[in-house]
């Protein structure tokens, strides 16, 4: 069974893990938000100019 009491160091230590599990859910939500923001840059590039994507030099 997993020994949980932590004794005198408590106080210490539960925080130290809540810090640590919120920076790491704080880091993930940030990852998942700049990945849908980058996808939606790219829909609109490849929107406004799909010659680019293609390698096709634009016509002037």
């Amino acid at each position: 069974m997993i020994d949980l009491d932590m004794g005198a160091y408590a106080a210490f230590v539960w925080p130290a893990w809540g810090i640590s599990a919120a920076v790491l859910a704080g880091l993930a939500v940030r990852a998942v938000v700049a990945s849908r923001r980058w996808n939606a840059e790219l829909k609109q590039l490849d929107k406004d100019a799909p010659e680019a994507r293609a390698g096709i030099a634009p016509q002037k």
